[in-house]
């Protein structure tokens, strides 16, 4: 029994003693708040800001004392009840926390108190990991040593996050009821101290059901804590309340998706962050809104599908706008960059390239009927074409890429060898590339930053610059990164310009045999290449020309099977974002080249027809 009191003792020892050095620790190195918020500068293509630190550029900043005194006992009693006697955390709190999440089996509450929550918006992610925790209780500390609670709560309140771009309470009040925080009802501010604790979750604006369960149980814990009478309470709960209409309103969060891809970028770079930096991005705003306007137009709110789409700037490699999801409110994973998916028919462009590159035209035949492939020493391989329709006839490549027909794909897949498509995906860094028979139908899985590098060639008549959003960084004395326009010509430039005037055919009419053209009635009203790919679970549109670069992809993120009715999603989206940007100017195209000649055929054959539409050739 000594032996375990003595264990104790010592166990204790050493945790005072580390207790004490952590608050020595705290109370020495100064920490400046307002330097911290103003750290991490970004702008975008026109040199404005568009975010300083963890903040929106507009962060507005409320004093305490015009904070009133209702909603700030409010928060505490909610978030936060020990607040004002522990030293920036709380043991009682974080014991019940890992009683609950323990019994769970997983993370259903958290132990933070207000301190470390205003730590981890000052200076950290949202990412949850035992060191970011750890970081968390050290800055913490160091918040409590330095600065009053008084200090602290107001720091809280005007940083915590109610989504839909929105930060603090003095900002969330007008947002949501249109009304100064002193004229906030007892139901009102309810609502608005429920939000923070999951803005996805409980924003009546998101689910209002379960905003106002999360409202009720505000206004139980704020009775129980005497804030408010049991009459009061019941008042509350019987109020119906208003929102402010945001519906024609411009999406506050329109370039989060963007900022936190920077974000992520800067992390992975080694650049000390202990400095105040300024980072220039290629982001222009009137690009992203036009993106996010189709896709608020054409995106189901009462469906789970969601989306990501990146617009590049070919020979630049500049990423102009991206959007991870249709809603960064609702989900803030970024599917831009990290959802890996097949490709689909996007990938034939560069199979066809490598075919003009051994000897192809845009008139070779290939007969288009059900097959099955004998391969050696491999199982049968029985493709099909959508809706199991074919030709039945020999036809030209410009048909088979307008219509997307996978048997033409094959054949010229295996004619070239397996290994062709892919060593021409490993010279962009597509390294997951398996020479299968299947490749030639996109069966690789790729996000779209990775796909994005592909059409960068195209677009750029066969020039290739790696895509990046962030095109220079600096601090006050030195430019410490710079994107490098190492242009190379990766691609023929010919090949590239024949291949783009032969993406023209997606929407070209006279392309329809068995089926119709793949972008037949989704083409701006401007002249683009672009190519659609749908599989069992995705749906994506490739589309470039001189100035913009379009990539978008919709399914869901479970890999359920894609209805047939959500297949138009990218195109519409596709269609609206690019006409929107040549509202009031025209498209540009590509110019001809010396080496390449114009010929009018009949596009389903390859031959020459005085009836037939425009493709280029090889001057041979």
């Amino acid at each position: 029994m000594k032996k375990v009191r003595k264990i104790i003792l010592w166990c204790f020892f050493f945790m005072l003693t580390f207790f004490l050095a952590v608050y020595a620790y705290a109370f020495f190195d100064r920490l400046s708040l307002e330097e911290e918020r103003k750290n991490i500068t970004i702008y975008d293509n026109d040199s404005s800001v568009i975010y300083e630190s963890n903040f929106k550029k507009n962060l507005s900043w409320t004093p305490i004392e015009e904070i009133p005194d209702f909603l700030q006992d409010a928060f505490v009693a909610v978030e936060d009840k020990r607040f004002y006697y522990h030293p920036g955390f709380d043991p009682i709190r974080i014991s019940k926390a890992l009683i609950t999440n323990l019994a769970h089996g997983e993370i259903v509450q958290g132990g933070s108190t207000i301190t470390q929550q205003y730590a981890k918006n000052l200076f950290l992610t949202n990412e949850q990991t035992f060191s970011r925790k750890i970081e968390e209780l050290l800055y913490a500390a160091r918040l409590e040593m330095q600065y009053s609670k008084k200090d602290i709560l107001e720091g809280y309140l005007n940083t915590i996050y109610f989504g839909h771009g929105i930060y603090g309470v003095a900002s969330a009040s007008e947002f949501f009821f249109g009304k100064d925080m002193k004229d906030l009802s007892i139901a009102q501010t309810a609502m608005l101290v429920g939000i923070p604790n999951g803005p996805s979750l409980y924003s009546p604006y998101v689910n209002e059901e379960h905003a106002k369960k999360r409202q009720d149980l505000i206004l139980s814990v704020l009775e129980h804590n005497h804030l408010i009478t049991t009459k009061q309470m019941q008042e509350a709960q019987a109020e119906e309340l208003a929102y402010v209409d945001h519906s024609n309103d411009e999406d506050p969060s329109i370039n989060q998706y963007y900022i936190n891809a920077v974000l992520e970028e800067l992390n992975k770079m080694d650049i000390s962050l202990d400095q105040e930096i300024q980072i220039h991005t290629y982001y222009q705003e009137d690009v992203q809104r036009s993106l996010n306007n189709a896709i608020r137009k054409n995106m189901p709110k009462d469906s789970e599908l969601e989306t990501a789409a990146i617009i590049t700037q070919p020979f630049s490699g500049g990423v102009m706008a991206l959007s991870g999801g249709k809603d960064y409110t609702l989900s803030q994973y970024n599917r831009a960059i990290h959802s890996s998916r097949q490709v689909a028919s996007t990938i034939k462009p560069l199979l066809y390239y490598d075919a003009l590159q051994q000897g192809f035209t845009p008139s070779t035949q290939f007969l288009s009927q059900k097959t099955t492939f004998q391969l050696p020493n491999q199982e049968p391989y029985s493709p099909s074409n959508y809706g199991n329709l074919y030709a039945n006839a020999n036809i030209s490549m410009i048909n088979a890429l307008s219509l997307s027909d996978n048997i033409y794909a094959v054949k010229t897949h295996l004619f070239l060898g397996e290994e062709t498509l892919h060593n021409s995906l490993l010279k962009f860094g597509i390294t997951q590339s398996q020479p299968t028979p299947s490749e030639a139908l996109g069966t690789v899985s790729m996000n779209l930053m990775e796909l994005s590098r592909i059409y960068m060639a195209l677009a750029s008549e066969g020039l290739y610059v790696q895509p990046s959003l962030i095109r220079s960084i600096n601090t006050n004395e030195e430019v410490l990164y710079e994107h490098e326009k190492d242009i190379k010509p990766l691609l023929d430039r010919d090949d590239c310009l024949i291949i783009s005037q032969m993406l023209t055919s997606t929407y070209d009419i006279k392309n329809k045999g068995y089926t119709f053209p793949s972008m037949y009635g989704y083409e701006p009203n401007i002249k683009m290449a672009i190519k659609s790919g749908t599989s069992d679970w995705d749906s994506l549109v490739m589309a470039y020309n001189p100035e913009y670069i379009f990539s978008i992809w919709c399914g869901f993120d479970d890999n359920r099977i894609l209805e047939k009715k959500y297949y138009s999603s990218s195109k519409e989206i596709f269609k609206d974002t690019m006409n929107a940007l040549y509202e009031k100017k025209e498209g540009p195209w590509y110019q001809p080249s010396n080496n390449i000649i114009e010929k009018k055929v009949d596009p389903v054959s390859g031959f020459p027809s005085s009836n037939g539409s425009v493709y280029w050739y090889r001057n041979k």
